[in-house]
């Protein structure tokens, strides 16, 4: 299933931003474009729905992307030739010859439509932070909050697998919220406290150790997300 990344911008946050130890990405040539490609699974309905999550860049042959969102100034990306600089995350271009079949046929948007999650429409944006907080404690990740625009709202939603669903492996949920306008910033920070209750608010940067963060991706579109409820 291929999901179309808006910029390198995104790209690198989808890829590198909030994840532990380093991350392959792929380089693909093909009709005379070069595209990045991220690859990635979801626990779905039978077994997992694989995702190729890419953009299209032609800026650097450099073998790793660079990245940091920890400084006070925003996020920070770059191709580099080496991995010293310990304040970066990095990941590893890996270059393809001759690319895997279903690759070129998903950036061509030639692919199997997947079956349809559950949708899960809640109110506002805080309740999507409050179940990616306590998950990522227990589960050691942060799910994407994928963002794009359906009839001509701003979608905020991110794909949640309830594992052992019945006969199937789990249940896959979309949770999401409807906003007028887009996100304030690439991230999304957390936290409750006893004197100032629930905040909730976008962010340029993950600066502050005190809050939780969950990166918002930008995409073209989402073929998970079929809503017929208008």
């Amino acid at each position: 299933m291929p999901v179309k990344v808006r910029d390198l911008a995104n790209f690198a946050r989808l890829a590198i931003a909030l994840t532990e130890g380093p991350q392959v990405l792929w380089r693909i040539v093909h009709q005379g474009k070069t595209f990045l490609a991220f690859f990635t699974a979801y626990m779905y309905w039978d077994g997992d729905i694989p995702i190729l999550a890419y953009t299209e860049s032609d800026k650097s042959e450099r073998p790793f992307l660079a990245y940091r969102s920890d400084s006070i100034k925003g996020e920070e990306f770059f191709f580099t030739s080496d991995m010293e600089d310990t304040k970066y995350k990095y990941a590893s271009f890996i270059e393809l010859e001759k690319p895997p079949e279903p690759f070129l046929k998903g950036i061509e948007g030639v692919y199997p439509n997947p079956p349809s999650p559950m949708l899960a429409h809640v109110k506002n944006i805080n309740s999507i932070l409050r179940i990616l907080f306590p998950l990522s404690i227990r589960e050691g990740t942060v799910f994407p909050l994928w963002h794009f625009t359906h009839r001509k709202k701003h979608i905020v939603g991110t794909c949640i697998p309830f594992e052992h669903y019945y006969e199937a492996d789990a249940l896959p949920v979309f949770i999401y919220c409807e906003m007028e306008n887009p996100p304030g910033g690439p991230f999304v920070k957390y936290r409750a406290v006893k004197s100032r209750g629930e905040e909730v608010s976008f962010s340029d940067n993950t600066a502050e150790a005190k809050y939780f963060y969950a990166k918002v991706v930008s995409v073209e579109s989402m073929p998970l997300f079929h809503c017929d409820e208008d």
